[in-house]
């Protein structure tokens, strides 16, 4: 069975994939124009961006990597968890790519379960 380091091996660095100076200066960019969680607007919270998350995930499409109509502004909760989700859903064709917005009715359909299991404390339970 292949391990996580497995799949890191063969993804390679985040530089390699383009996550490098430019990126940074662009995904600071977007954050400073874009700096509420898109997920968390929607449940009616505020909370800071703290990721630049690719809509649809790009793997290693550099066209798709820098198109900015497909970026939107993520906490690291929506980005770690929710997005992962709704991905995983995408990935095996049960989710079309409009619902990998945050701010669909699935992303805050799982966003309102997975707070009920993991506070806003971010304690189970909390």
């Amino acid at each position: 069975m292949p391990t996580v380091s497995d799949y890191d091996t063969r993804r390679g660095s985040a530089r390699s994939r383009g996550y490098d100076g430019r990126w940074d200066r662009a995904a600071k960019q977007f954050k400073w124009t874009h700096p509420l969680c898109l997920g968390c607007k929607a449940e009616g919270r505020v909370t800071a961006t703290a990721v630049v998350d690719h809509v649809l995930p790009h793997r290693g499409d550099m066209v798709l990597f820098w198109d900015q109509d497909r970026w939107q502004p993520s906490c690291q909760f929506h980005h770690s968890v929710v997005k992962q989700q709704l991905e995983h859903m995408f990935d095996r064709g049960a989710l079309p790519e409009a619902e990998l917005w945050l701010d669909s009715a699935t992303a805050v359909a799982i966003s309102r379960r997975e707070r009920a299991v993991v506070g806003a404390d971010g304690w189970v339970g909390g």
